[in-house]
């Protein structure tokens, strides 16, 4: 009987698997994406769509992502909108992807490592509860280490393994197939700053995400993909543009690898066992000082510090008027001022304490500054996604690593007297000039830095702001299109549609003669800002470093 009983059961799942191959395949699936800048970086879901409808073309393929730069899954169920995406529609899987660093690194100086994993854990949880309410799948799309440190994949390995484990969640072991191939000179998977996925990387991530939802191989896909350009905020294109064009050699190469770690851990258990790696810095302490004397420390200070990744130098002012003592903390870039807002200073018997706040990066931070001879050494701490130490030293004298920080200073202050006479972008054109003489070489500031700050003046609804860097970025870099596109962005959300209009002209114009990549999609703007149409927001607008 019992043979009989396993023959039966043989006999019963080769029919539901000929059944699932038959019909299946004709139902349509929804996936949901929710992550950031490593999930919409070229058009992913749609790449997972395209190779999904390939393999299986009686297939229906529905795709939604919500995403956001550097976006964290906490960051995301306090903006709601991935919930409600969740809630609204009857998903089959849900993909969630966290911060490249789980959400709580930390950085020391330049460096930036691993936090705690707790956010990451917590708001994974949260999110699991509510796709079981939708009965939906969870999957956890497990990212890579920078290209830098390849020793960190671990780190990704066990944190996406445990929280993964915990839900009984499917797990896309995307940063474990990278891992497997990172070494090869054959593959390029990193954009140019060592962590953003290329056109190859996100190829990688489609064909395993696409192998462990449907539980087979990728084998003999195409790598020349056309889809929807997608931007950051989901918004498709009018037109299907090509996506991905790789080799059948290095497709073939890929979708071996992703077939060969997802059908090794479908044999295992689905997931990895990998022990918690130990953290890989140390805490920053302050150098102890010698006892500080009020009188040895008033005055002017002149210094450098890590902190900003753009900043030249730094000045420190305390002063003792009454009996209060008075500090306040500048930090300076080619083309700004930032004061800090000193909330509270405290000197001790060997060290100065602050406490400030950040306006530009909403963020509070402590500073502990010691003194000997001369020169004095603080140890800054903020806490956030991220928690920051950065170091800082300074000493009286104004010339800081051969740059002379008070003739900027003065610098700073002609350019702020102009901006009141000549308007922004002149003031800045002879900025950059005056500038250029003082450190003896040409000097414009990137046209990515432009933008990105730019948009982040926009998230901020500081309209004039965003408005006068689109403005100067489209003065400097006249021959490129992105620049006109994102001015004529900024024009409409402040409500300038006619002058939006003439500049969208100007960048379609110039995308014909030049053969712009995105001509279609400046063109699919300017389109519909003649008819009325909300128009579409770039594909990637990553803010620029504030750290």
């Amino acid at each position: 009987m019992q043979n009989g009983k396993s023959l039966i059961t043989l006999i019963f799942l080769a029919i539901a698997t000929l059944s699932w191959s038959q019909s299946t395949q004709s139902d349509t699936t929804r996936i949901l994406f929710i992550g950031n800048s490593y999930t919409y970086y070229n058009s992913l879901p749609e790449l997972v769509k395209a190779i999904t409808e390939e393999k299986f073309p009686d297939q229906v393929i529905e795709i939604r992502m919500v995403s956001q730069g550097g976006m964290t899954l906490k960051g995301h169920w306090q903006e709601k909108e991935a919930l409600q995406a969740i809630r609204s529609d009857h998903w089959d899987y849900v993909i969630l992807q966290e911060q490249s660093k789980l959400g709580m690194g930390v950085m020391i100086d330049d460096d930036i490592y691993f936090g705690q994993t707790d956010l990451f854990f917590e708001y994974a949880r949260k999110f699991d509860v509510e796709i079981k309410k939708a009965d939906a799948k969870t999957v956890f799309f497990m990212t890579w280490s920078v290209s830098s440190r390849p020793e960190e994949q671990e780190i990704l390995t066990h944190a996406y393994s445990t929280i993964a484990k915990e839900l009984n969640a499917t797990l896309a072991p995307i940063g474990l197939v990278w891992d497997q191939l990172r070494s090869s000179d054959q593959f390029n998977f990193y954009e140019m700053d060592g962590s953003h996925p290329s056109p190859m990387g996100s190829y990688l991530a489609a064909t395993t995400i696409f192998s462990s939802l449907f539980e087979v191989s990728p084998l003999g896909l195409s790598g020349s993909i056309s889809g929807n350009e997608l931007s950051s905020l989901d918004e498709p294109l009018l037109e299907l543009q090509p996506l991905m064009d790789i080799t059948k050699e290095d497709a073939q190469a890929i979708q071996k690898a992703s077939w060969s770690v997802v059908e090794a851990l479908q044999k295992s258990g689905n997931y990895p066992e990998v022990q918690q790696p130990k953290p890989s810095y140390n805490i920053p302490l302050l150098v102890q000082g010698e006892k500080i004397d009020l009188k040895n420390i008033i005055g002017r200070w002149y210094g450098t510090s890590s902190y900003g990744f753009n900043y030249l130098g730094l000045v420190l002012d305390v002063d003792y008027v009454g009996d209060k003592l008075e500090v306040s903390l500048s930090f300076y870039a080619p083309d700004r001022e930032d004061n800090m807002t000193v909330q509270e200073s405290k000197l001790l018997e060997n060290q100065l304490d602050l406490k400030m706040f950040d306006s530009l990066r909403t963020m509070n931070s402590t500073i502990q500054f010691s003194l000997n001879g001369d020169q004095m050494t603080g140890l800054l701490e903020s806490e956030g996604a991220i928690t920051m130490y950065k170091h800082l030293k300074l000493s009286r004298e104004n010339i800081q690593n051969e740059f002379d920080i008070a003739a900027f200073v003065l610098l700073m202050q002609s350019f702020q007297s102009k901006i009141l006479k000549v308007g922004y972008v002149k003031a800045a054109v002879n900025h950059y000039e005056q500038y250029s003489r003082l450190i003896g070489d040409t000097y414009l500031p990137e046209e990515s830095y432009l933008n990105a700050q730019g948009y982040n003046f926009m998230r901020d609804d500081k309209m004039n702001d965003a408005l006068n860097q689109f403005e100067l970025a489209m003065t400097l870099y006249p021959q490129s299109v992105n620049t006109y596109d994102s001015y004529g962005e900024a024009l409409v959300k402040a409500g300038k549609k006619e002058k939006a209009l003439k500049i969208y002209t100007k960048g379609y114009e110039l995308a014909k003669k030049t053969g712009d990549r995105n001509l279609a999609y400046i063109e699919a703007n300017l389109m519909k800002l003649k008819e009325g149409i909300p128009i579409l927001q770039q594909m990637r607008t990553p803010p620029p470093p504030r750290q």
